[in-house]
Protein backbone atom coordinates (compact mmCIF):
# COMPACT_ATOMS: atom_id res chain seq x y z
CA UNK A 1 0.00 0.00 0.00
CA UNK A 2 2.67 2.77 0.64
CA UNK A 3 4.29 1.75 -2.50
CA UNK A 4 1.27 2.60 -4.36
CA UNK A 5 0.93 5.68 -2.51
CA UNK A 6 4.46 6.46 -3.48
CA UNK A 7 3.74 5.82 -7.11
CA UNK A 8 0.71 7.76 -7.15
CA UNK A 9 2.34 10.64 -5.55
CA UNK A 10 4.82 10.66 -7.96
CA UNK A 11 2.81 10.76 -10.77
CA UNK A 12 0.71 13.46 -9.19
CA UNK A 13 3.57 15.45 -8.84
CA UNK A 14 5.50 14.66 -12.96
CA UNK A 15 1.76 15.37 -13.87
CA UNK A 16 1.42 19.07 -12.12
CA UNK A 17 5.38 19.50 -13.04
CA UNK A 18 4.84 19.07 -17.06
CA UNK A 19 1.05 21.55 -17.00
CA UNK A 20 3.47 24.15 -15.03
CA UNK A 21 6.27 23.40 -17.82
CA UNK A 22 3.42 23.84 -20.20
CA UNK A 23 2.53 26.93 -18.99
CA UNK A 24 5.57 28.45 -19.60
CA UNK A 25 6.49 27.45 -23.05
CA UNK A 26 5.52 30.01 -25.77
CA UNK A 27 5.10 29.31 -29.64
CA UNK A 28 8.08 31.71 -30.90
CA UNK A 29 6.68 31.48 -34.48
CA UNK A 30 2.83 32.95 -33.50
CA UNK A 31 4.29 35.40 -30.95
CA UNK A 32 6.37 37.11 -33.32
CA UNK A 33 3.62 37.12 -35.82
CA UNK A 34 0.97 38.48 -33.75
CA UNK A 35 3.89 40.94 -32.36
CA UNK A 36 4.75 42.31 -35.38
CA UNK A 37 1.19 42.75 -36.46
CA UNK A 38 0.66 44.78 -33.66
CA UNK A 39 4.00 47.18 -34.11
CA UNK A 40 2.81 47.76 -37.23
CA UNK A 41 -0.90 49.07 -36.79
CA UNK A 42 0.78 50.76 -33.93
CA UNK A 43 2.18 53.13 -36.45
CA UNK A 44 -1.52 54.14 -37.59
CA UNK A 45 -2.95 54.60 -34.08
CA UNK A 46 -3.90 50.82 -34.30
CA UNK A 47 -6.88 52.06 -36.59
CA UNK A 48 -6.87 48.74 -38.49
CA UNK A 49 -6.81 45.62 -35.18
CA UNK A 50 -9.72 48.37 -33.46
CA UNK A 51 -12.77 45.50 -32.96
CA UNK A 52 -15.60 46.16 -30.63
CA UNK A 53 -15.75 49.42 -28.18
CA UNK A 54 -16.33 48.09 -24.57
CA UNK A 55 -15.55 50.02 -21.20
CA UNK A 56 -13.58 48.57 -18.31
CA UNK A 57 -12.94 49.85 -14.43
CA UNK A 58 -9.96 51.99 -13.96
CA UNK A 59 -9.27 53.14 -10.86
CA UNK A 60 -13.28 52.87 -9.90
CA UNK A 61 -14.03 54.66 -13.27
CA UNK A 62 -15.46 53.65 -16.18
CA UNK A 63 -12.92 54.03 -19.61
CA UNK A 64 -13.47 53.27 -23.10
CA UNK A 65 -11.23 50.65 -24.69
CA UNK A 66 -11.34 48.58 -27.86
CA UNK A 67 -11.07 44.90 -27.96
CA UNK A 68 -8.10 44.62 -30.65
CA UNK A 69 -8.47 41.96 -33.20
CA UNK A 70 -5.18 40.34 -32.58
CA UNK A 71 -4.01 38.76 -29.43
CA UNK A 72 -1.42 36.15 -28.69
CA UNK A 73 -4.13 33.21 -27.97
CA UNK A 74 -3.61 32.57 -24.49
CA UNK A 75 -7.27 33.34 -23.16
CA UNK A 76 -6.29 37.15 -22.88
CA UNK A 77 -7.80 39.95 -25.19
CA UNK A 78 -5.85 42.69 -25.73
CA UNK A 79 -7.28 45.93 -25.60
CA UNK A 80 -6.90 49.65 -27.32
CA UNK A 81 -7.34 52.58 -25.80
CA UNK A 82 -9.53 55.43 -26.89
CA UNK A 83 -7.18 58.00 -27.35
CA UNK A 84 -6.65 59.64 -30.19
CA UNK A 85 -3.17 61.41 -29.16
CA UNK A 86 -1.75 58.32 -27.47
CA UNK A 87 -3.16 55.51 -28.41
CA UNK A 88 -1.68 51.64 -26.75
CA UNK A 89 -2.59 48.57 -26.81
CA UNK A 90 -2.53 46.37 -23.83
CA UNK A 91 -1.98 42.20 -23.89
CA UNK A 92 -1.65 40.26 -20.44
CA UNK A 93 0.82 37.13 -21.30
CA UNK A 94 0.78 35.25 -18.21
CA UNK A 95 -0.89 36.30 -14.11
CA UNK A 96 -0.59 34.41 -10.70
CA UNK A 97 -1.70 35.66 -7.75
CA UNK A 98 1.71 36.70 -6.47
CA UNK A 99 5.23 36.67 -8.44
CA UNK A 100 6.08 33.28 -8.17
CA UNK A 101 9.06 31.42 -9.96
CA UNK A 102 6.84 30.38 -12.69
CA UNK A 103 5.57 33.52 -13.71
CA UNK A 104 9.46 35.06 -12.97
CA UNK A 105 10.15 32.03 -15.81
CA UNK A 106 6.98 33.53 -18.21
CA UNK A 107 8.53 37.20 -18.19
CA UNK A 108 11.61 35.74 -19.15
CA UNK A 109 10.70 33.64 -22.06
CA UNK A 110 8.41 36.71 -23.18
CA UNK A 111 11.82 38.52 -23.05
CA UNK A 112 13.71 36.25 -24.52
CA UNK A 113 11.06 35.70 -27.45
CA UNK A 114 11.11 39.27 -28.21
CA UNK A 115 14.34 39.87 -28.07
CA UNK A 116 14.23 36.85 -31.03
CA UNK A 117 11.71 38.78 -33.07
CA UNK A 118 12.57 42.41 -33.43
CA UNK A 119 14.63 43.28 -36.60
CA UNK A 120 17.69 45.23 -36.18
CA UNK A 121 16.82 48.80 -35.33
CA UNK A 122 14.83 48.54 -31.72
CA UNK A 123 16.93 49.27 -28.92
CA UNK A 124 16.48 47.28 -25.65
CA UNK A 125 16.54 48.35 -21.99
CA UNK A 126 15.64 46.25 -19.14
CA UNK A 127 14.79 47.84 -15.91
CA UNK A 128 14.59 46.55 -12.22
CA UNK A 129 15.42 46.87 -8.86
CA UNK A 130 19.49 46.60 -9.34
CA UNK A 131 19.03 49.61 -11.84
CA UNK A 132 16.37 51.81 -11.02
CA UNK A 133 16.40 53.48 -7.67
CA UNK A 134 11.79 53.30 -7.97
CA UNK A 135 11.94 49.96 -8.12
CA UNK A 136 14.52 49.20 -4.86
CA UNK A 137 13.27 45.75 -3.13
CA UNK A 138 10.35 45.57 -5.34
CA UNK A 139 10.34 42.27 -7.50
CA UNK A 140 9.70 44.01 -10.92
CA UNK A 141 11.20 44.01 -13.97
CA UNK A 142 10.27 45.86 -17.18
CA UNK A 143 11.69 44.96 -20.58
CA UNK A 144 11.75 48.52 -22.78
CA UNK A 145 12.02 48.64 -26.39
CA UNK A 146 11.92 51.54 -28.53
CA UNK A 147 12.31 52.09 -32.84
CA UNK A 148 15.82 53.25 -33.14
CA UNK A 149 14.71 56.29 -35.38
CA UNK A 150 14.69 59.93 -35.13
CA UNK A 151 10.87 61.24 -35.03
CA UNK A 152 8.04 59.47 -34.25
CA UNK A 153 8.45 56.17 -33.03
CA UNK A 154 6.98 53.16 -31.56
CA UNK A 155 7.34 52.16 -27.99
CA UNK A 156 6.84 49.14 -25.93
CA UNK A 157 7.24 47.89 -22.91
CA UNK A 158 7.14 44.30 -21.43
CA UNK A 159 6.34 44.48 -17.55
CA UNK A 160 6.05 41.72 -14.53
CA UNK A 161 4.33 43.76 -11.95
CA UNK A 162 1.43 44.08 -9.45
CA UNK A 163 -1.96 44.82 -11.44
CA UNK A 164 -4.17 47.23 -9.65
CA UNK A 165 -6.27 46.80 -12.37
CA UNK A 166 -6.32 42.91 -12.89
CA UNK A 167 -6.17 42.58 -8.82
CA UNK A 168 -3.27 39.99 -9.62
CA UNK A 169 0.23 39.32 -10.49
CA UNK A 170 0.92 39.67 -14.40
CA UNK A 171 3.07 39.57 -17.25
CA UNK A 172 1.94 42.37 -19.15
CA UNK A 173 3.16 43.66 -23.20
CA UNK A 174 1.93 47.85 -23.74
CA UNK A 175 2.88 48.87 -27.05
CA UNK A 176 2.66 52.77 -27.46
CA UNK A 177 1.43 53.38 -30.65
CA UNK A 178 2.02 56.72 -32.43
CA UNK A 179 -0.86 59.08 -32.51
CA UNK A 180 -2.62 61.00 -34.88
CA UNK A 181 -1.88 64.81 -35.41
CA UNK A 182 -4.92 67.41 -34.28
Amino acid sequence: MRYILIIISLSVFTLISFVKQETTTIDNEKFCNTLQSLLTAASSGFDSIKGASMERMITGNKKPFFISKLNFGNGNECYINASEAYPECECILASDTRITPELISQYNNYKKAVEACLPTGWRISEQDSTNSSYLKGRKYKKLVVREDITGKKVKFHLYMYSSMIEKKRIVELKIEGIGKKH
